[in-house]
């Protein structure tokens, strides 16, 4: 098994499970997208801040529906399903896998694939992002606020960033 598997590898691990799958990547809860492939030779239904909107509204969604989790219990996934594709978002640790298919594609069974493929390497997964997508702006906000003396969580919230994406810039601020 893989050890500390990164966002890239785990999205192009997804989009390989199953031919069906026109599109995945991992989203932060913001609505950030830290990792995606897009299947080579298909039509890309979606042009210009369109995706970009897409995801963020996903990830947003899935948010707004974990407020329900101890009522409800947690939530699984949330399909999308359109005349032309069908796009699932399936929460993973603290960020959003969203993947897509055709619309004729099976999602009952292409969830069962990917959730069996999650609970498989969620252990190894190392989903934040990689240091090279956050601004300098927001590193250096960060880094302020660490000096500062502001806890990392309260950083995280302010700057809307994953906890565990701030304590990575940390680390590699205080290693600098």
């Amino acid at each position: 098994m893989i050890s500390n598997m990164k966002s890239e590898q785990f999205s192009k691990n997804i989009l390989n499970l199953d031919s069906g799958i026109r599109f995945a990547g991992i989203v932060e809860k913001s609505g950030h997208l830290y990792a995606g492939n897009t299947r080579t030779g298909i039509e890309e239904h979606l042009k210009g801040r369109d995706p970009e909107l897409s995801l963020a509204q996903s990830a947003y969604i899935v948010d707004l529906r974990r407020m329900f989790n101890s009522e409800l219990g947690n939530l699984k996934y949330v399909i999308y399903t359109y005349d032309k594709v069908k796009m699932i978002s399936v929460p993973v640790k603290d960020h959003v896998l969203v993947f897509s298919s055709d619309d004729i594609a099976n999602t009952d069974h292409l969830i069962d694939k990917v959730s069996q493929y999650i609970e498989s390497v969620e252990s190894e997964l190392s989903l934040y992002p990689p240091s090279n997508i956050i601004n300098n702006e927001k590193k250096e906000a960060v880094r302020n606020l660490h000096i500062s003396g502001i806890p990392d969580d309260m950083i995280a919230d302010q700057l809307d960033l994953d906890i565990n994406t701030v304590k990575m810039l940390i680390q590699e601020i205080g290693s600098q």
